[in-house]
């Protein structure tokens, strides 16, 4: 019974997903940055800040970057 109320309180609630890992962060919107039409949860951001050039995914990380700024 408690799981119906808690799905009816959250009924037409839209939460965003990340562009990169698709997770919806804990805190909802407030869990990241919006960039033109893409969320970034702020696991993401944090690790899009501290990636070093050359680093395993980089690349993968980049190309996805340039289709969030086109």
């Amino acid at each position: 019974m408690e799981a119906e109320k808690r799905m009816v309180k959250s009924k037409g609630v839209l939460l965003p997903r990340c562009y990169f890992c698709g997770e919806v962060p804990p805190g909802g919107i407030r869990g990241g940055i919006k960039v033109k039409k893409a969320f970034i949860c702020i696991k993401c951001e944090k690790e899009i800040v501290s990636l070093q050039v050359g680093a395993p995914g980089y690349h993968e990380l980049l190309e996805k970057i340039k289709q969030v700024l086109k």
